[in-house]
């Protein structure tokens, strides 16, 4: 899904659930009994869960999914009667369980298009380089750091994942003939960081659900003949992702 759809997306749903709540106070329907000693505050954070738990199961992001069901869980514990297991238990559980998909059910949102590129896993610690020829490469990370110092001299896209770990990416030896390079990101409970060269100009359209983007690029880009347009897309769940000028 793009960011647009994504827009239209998330924006019905929260006018979905600003007309619920407007009904709701007015009486046109109530909520069960059992539901009642919840407060408006609980139930709104619960909506924006849920509108959370949509948009990253679009993406199969597993972060975004379980810790909000863990979340809606512990703001509905008396109804459901699981305050024996809230908060700690039911949000450990929600790691875990995140722990394990991520393990059985690797994130992989664009792999199907790098048929001529390189992949490299990292398992704890890892630097390593790809083919100089190569247009596509990818990179993952997971329960360690690693190092990525991108060489190619004709570099389209770039798929990069750090899930529960540490990765560095350096773009600055890079070649873009084409003056367009398109990259990926997906960050869960891990943090990335991004040289992006001076002459690049940058449009960020990554999206951060309880992570944070933090973009040094904007601000900083020197106009030349050989300018690129990057594009650097995807999300941020329970992560870091850094921006950062070289």
């Amino acid at each position: 899904m793009n960011n647009r759809a994504k827009s239209v997306v998330n924006g019905i749903l929260l006018i979905v659930l600003a007309a619920c709540l407007i009904m709701w106070k007015l009486n046109v329907f109530n909520l069960p009994v059992a539901f009642a000693e919840v407060s408006v505050i609980g139930i709104i954070i619960a909506a924006i869960m849920v509108v959370t738990i949509i948009q990253n199961a679009v993406e199969l992001n597993w972060g975004g999914i379980f810790v909000p069901l863990a979340i809606i869980a512990i703001i509905f514990d008396k109804p459901l009667g699981i305050e024996a297991i809230t908060p700690w238990i039911v949000l450990i559980a929600a790691f875990l369980i995140t722990i394990a998909f991520e393990m059985i059910f690797p994130h992989r949102k664009h792999g199907k298009h790098f048929k001529k590129g390189q992949w490299a896993s990292g398992k704890f610690s890892e630097q390593s380089t790809e083919d100089e020829n190569a247009s596509y490469i990818m990179h993952s990370t997971k329960f360690g750091s690693s190092t990525k110092y991108v060489r190619s001299q004709q570099l389209a896209q770039a798929d990069l994942s750090s899930q529960f770990g540490e990765l560095s990416v350096f773009f600055d030896q890079a070649k873009v003939p084409t003056g367009k390079v398109t990259i990926n990101v997906s960050a869960s409970f891990g943090e990335m960081d991004l040289y992006i060269p001076k002459n690049w100009n940058v449009h960020n359209k990554v999206t951060a659900a309880f992570g944070d983007c933090e973009d040094r690029c904007s601000q900083f880009c020197e106009v030349t003949e050989d300018q690129i347009e990057c594009v650097i897309d995807g999300n941020v769940s329970f992560g870091e992702l850094k921006l950062i000028r070289i």
